[in-house]
């Protein structure tokens, strides 16, 4: 009687990660790259799965200065937006500061999703 519960625990469990990876949840890593003026960023981002969270995106990325003076009060505003519907599923914002002439700086965040949709990540750069 143990292991036929053994087995069946097993098997569902199987079956909600078969579930999850063939509803979109798990993806590739995707790379984007923007730029306003002299700034630039380089971000990237995966879908995945936790028990703590369910599906989210992680986002992880790094903002560069290439011009001779520092930006002031950089935010970098990031949309989760579902792709069949457009909709906004989750928004963040990530207070940057200043980045100086030459300077880079890192930063990453999680953005909530749904397990049974696919989503893309769209960025914009703001000076407060």
């Amino acid at each position: 009687m143990y292991i036929r519960k053994f087995s069946l625990g097993v098997f569902v469990l199987l079956l909600v990660i078969a579930l999850a990876a063939g509803a979109g949840c798990l993806s590739t890593t995707t790379v984007r790259d923007s730029s306003s003026g002299p700034v630039h960023t380089h971000y990237e981002y995966q879908d995945s799965w936790s028990p703590e969270y369910g599906c989210y995106t992680h986002l992880t990325g790094y903002v560069y200065n290439a011009g001779n003076v520092s930006t002031e009060n950089l935010r970098l505003d990031f949309n989760l937006v579902n792709t069949g519907t457009g909709t906004i599923r989750d928004s963040k914002s990530i207070f940057v500061g200043s980045v100086g002439s030459g300077d880079t700086r890192t930063y990453e965040t999680i953005l909530d999703g749904e397990c049974s949709q696919d989503y893309r990540v769209d960025f914009a750069f703001e000076n407060l």
